[in-house]
């Protein structure tokens, strides 16, 4: 008999459910904490100097997340998520809303070095990326491969920002 989500996962965890209780007062709760900790955290955005690496690089890191059983996990929390507005509202707050300006900071850093046009920099061109990726990942049951990652890097973003 399989046991309640709660009591299986206190078990994994070799604690009571009570102390999951007493840390996370609810399951979405338990959730967002849970992916907030899987996921790169935005002041982790890379930094090595050149925008197109560090724009691979961090969607390298994204990728890395979602290929893993912590990506399977969020594609059946997107599907509760339809469902549940209050665990909407907590997974965008705490989890995407932070993450979403990694990339353009990337672009910004970018800017300031010279390697981006001031003028080609705009939110749809800062959503391509992790836009195209989470595609991807949505569409297709496989991992999501470097070389697309690197495509979209190479043939979309640092075309745009470039010119």
């Amino acid at each position: 008999m399989r046991q309640p989500g709660r009591v299986r996962l206190a078990a994994d965890a070799r604690t009571g459910k009570a102390a999951l209780y007493r840390r996370w007062p609810s399951k979405a709760e338990l959730v967002v904490d849970t992916l907030d900790h899987a996921l790169p955290a935005p002041e982790d955005a890379p930094d090595t100097g050149s925008v197109r690496d560090d724009l691979v690089e961090h969607m390298r890191q994204k990728a890395e997340v979602l290929n893993s059983s912590v990506g399977r996990a969020v594609q059946s929390l997107l599907a509760e998520i339809d469902r549940d507005r209050p665990l909407a509202r907590l997974v965008q707050e705490r989890v995407f809303q932070p993450r979403e300006n990694v990339f353009q900071l990337i672009l910004e850093r970018g800017v300031q070095c010279g390697e981006v046009r001031s003028g080609r920099l705009s939110p749809p061109v800062a959503e391509l990326g992790p836009a195209m990726l989470v595609q991807r990942f949505l569409s297709d049951s496989a991992p999501v491969p470097d070389d697309y990652l690197v495509s979209v890097v190479d043939e979309l973003i640092m075309p745009i920002v470039r010119r």
